[in-house]
């Protein structure tokens, strides 16, 4: 057994680490299982007498299974899952030295060790890390753990040679990946453009990005295409970056897949606030995209924030069937304390949007104004067009003050977002009990108002009115 991979790995420890072994899988998950703890007795038993070259297959499965006929498949089976112990082990002795790249420690493991059998193992493995940063560590750790291997084991001057090759390839490859993410992040802070620092980032990318050897490596691709799109804010770049996204998706882990997606929206976003219409059918498409991609399923994505700008976007596109079906689908997936306020509000703005006023008013009963500021703030707003829709008007006199009064009091908000909520009170006081022709001299005092909310909503009943 001295020369099996798993008697390689018994026979390199020393009897303080055996005793370490044996109280984790004495007292571990895998405590449970009788065979894995018999086979590890009879090892680390052997291990500790260094006598494992005396060991055979046949008397370790006699040890493991007493009462069956040897089985070669039964025993390659249990040591198999003595060797994915060995491998929690290992790492959780890693985790408290707070070594953070779970990908290497079992490479260091067999490195250190000079474990020949393991060593050829885990060099012709196919694992690969599902996050982009963590497959080019891997394949660099990779490397370094074969060029190891031909130096100590061959006296091929080439092999050798090629090794080392392989490894600064590698270790170049891994540093230009890393280089390429954090530059995605430098271009975002625009205070640091013309520095001199900024201008060395910048001849390094265009040397990544003119690397021919880069070439056929979607993640260099896909990154790549983010920087020019961030450089150069042109909508064909946007819509190559989106384009190589989502032809590579499924190589990302949830992490990677979040950070890709969020430039999209922020583009689009960006283009929406510019006043560019296109960009709210583009941003509509995107989310029936994340739909099918599940994208809104992905763990620790969706909150409160995502789901009212899906919905936004849905009643600008006066698709009210698929944001109901949204908010049914998703909503559920929040915390628990935080659902039925997100429930009942963007129901009550589908219904306003419908125009069913009495409706989305007994929707705004509903939510919980005191936990949260955005729902207070904006549902008091919602609260505010129905009651001006319906003409109740004492109801409506009763909150613009009340309103007010809050606004002026709370000491969350900014205060640009107060100003724009105050001038929105203001000019909804004045729209309500106006003439036609009071209402176009408030349409020539609407110009100066350029911090506002709800400005589309309040130009359309101005617009009413003038007529």
């Amino acid at each position: 057994m001295k020369q099996s991979v798993i008697g390689e790995i018994y026979a390199s420890w020393t009897k303080s680490e055996l005793k370490k072994l044996n109280k984790f899988i004495s007292t571990s998950h895998w405590s449970k299982s009788e065979t894995i703890v018999q086979c590890h007795n009879c090892l680390a038993s052997y291990a500790s007498k260094d006598r494992l070259d005396l060991l055979d297959k046949e008397s370790l499965f006699l040890e493991t299974y007493p009462n069956d006929s040897y089985t070669d498949n039964k025993l390659r089976f249990t040591l198999n899952r003595l060797l994915e112990a060995i491998k929690e082990f290992i790492l959780l002795e890693e985790n408290e030295k707070r070594n953070v790249h779970s990908e290497k420690i079992w490479m260091d493991f067999i490195q250190n060790k000079r474990l020949k059998k393991n060593i050829l193992l885990n060099i012709e493995s196919d694992f690969s890390p599902q996050n982009m940063q963590n497959k080019f560590i891997y394949n660099y750790y990779k490397s370094v753990i074969k060029g190891n291997y031909l130096f100590h084991f061959t006296s091929s001057v080439e092999d050798k040679f090629n090794a080392l090759l392989a490894m600064t390839k590698k270790a170049e490859e891994f540093s230009d990946y890393v280089f390429l993410r954090q530059y995605c992040l430098l271009l975002t802070f625009t205070n640091v453009y013309k520095s001199a620092e900024f201008q060395v980032a910048l001849s390094k990318y265009n040397e990544i990005k003119d690397n021919v050897g880069y070439k056929d490596l979607p993640e260099f691709e896909v990154n790549i295409a983010l920087i020019e799109m961030l450089h150069h804010n042109e909508h064909a770049l946007y819509y190559t970056y989106k384009e190589k996204v989502f032809d590579y998706f499924h190589l990302w882990d949830e992490e990677d897949k979040i950070t890709l997606i969020s430039y999209l929206l922020n583009y689009t976003t960006a283009q929406i606030n510019k006043g560019n219409v296109n960009f709210i059918d583009e941003q509509y498409d995107l989310f029936l995209l994340f739909e099918k991609e599940r994208i809104f399923n992905m763990t620790n994505y969706l909150n409160t924030t995502k789901i009212n700008n899906v919905i936004h976007i849905y009643l600008r596109k006066k698709d009210y069937t698929r944001a109901e079906e949204f908010i049914e689908a998703y909503v559920g997936l929040l915390p628990q304390d935080i659902i039925d306020s997100c429930r009942h509000f963007n129901l009550a703005r589908i219904r306003f949007e419908k125009k069913l006023y009495k409706e989305s008013l007994r929707e705004l009963l509903q939510v919980d104004f005191g936990k949260d500021v955005f729902y207070s703030i904006n549902s008091k707003a919602l609260l505010l067009k129905n009651y001006f829709e319906l003409k109740e008007s004492d109801a409506l006199a009763s909150l613009v003050t009340s309103f007010k009064e809050y606004i002026k009091k709370n000491k969350v908000i900014s205060e640009t977002h107060k100003i724009s909520i105050l001038n929105f009170l203001k000019m909804v006081d004045k729209i309500y009990g106006a003439t036609t022709s009071k209402a176009r001299k408030i349409e020539e005092d609407f110009q100066k108002h350029t911090q506002i909310v709800e400005k589309s909503w309040l130009l359309e009943k101005l617009a009413e009115k003038v007529k």
